[in-house]
């Protein structure tokens, strides 16, 4: 393929394959969001643990210290990770985890989940009201234009 044909079919191929990518779409809330509250962890406080992992992956998982178990001394939280293989990973996810859980304690309804939870909530409010005055809207012509069946 040379030329003229060769851009013809990288155009099409370019144009479907961003077609597709522009009819998913996920809604952030990161922008609406109040990350002044979250605490800080504070490596003085954790107590960290590397244990044995346990699951699928045989012997290479059971043999291995990859699993992070990592307290939070003031609050006696508890977090367990093993969702991958590496140490690092899992050292990082059970601090997301951890810092999770004790937003939820400390911050209660201002937590960042609640707060997430919060807008999406609105949202599907919002979605239910368009949706029924889109069908009042149509009822009503319909009537009006007399085509009831």
């Amino acid at each position: 393929m040379y030329g003229l044909s060769c851009y013809k079919t990288f155009n099409n191929w370019y144009n479907t394959l961003s077609n597709d990518l522009n009819q998913v779409r996920c809604k952030s809330y990161n922008r609406f969001l109040d990350y002044s509250k979250i605490p800080k962890l504070q490596e003085d406080d954790l107590e960290e643990q590397y244990i044995r992992g346990s699951g699928p992956g045989g012997q290479a998982t059971n043999k291995t210290s990859n699993a992070v178990l990592l307290k939070h001394k003031p609050t006696g939280l508890v977090v367990k990770c093993h969702e991958t293989r590496s140490l690092f990973h899992n050292r990082k996810i059970a601090r997301e985890i951890l810092l999770k859980k004790l937003d939820n304690l400390i911050n209660g309804k201002d937590s960042l989940e609640s707060q997430e939870e919060h807008l999406l909530k609105r949202d599907l409010i919002k979605k239910k009201q368009k949706r029924k005055k889109l069908a009042d809207l149509k009822k009503s012509f319909e009537e009006r234009e007399n085509l009831n069946k």
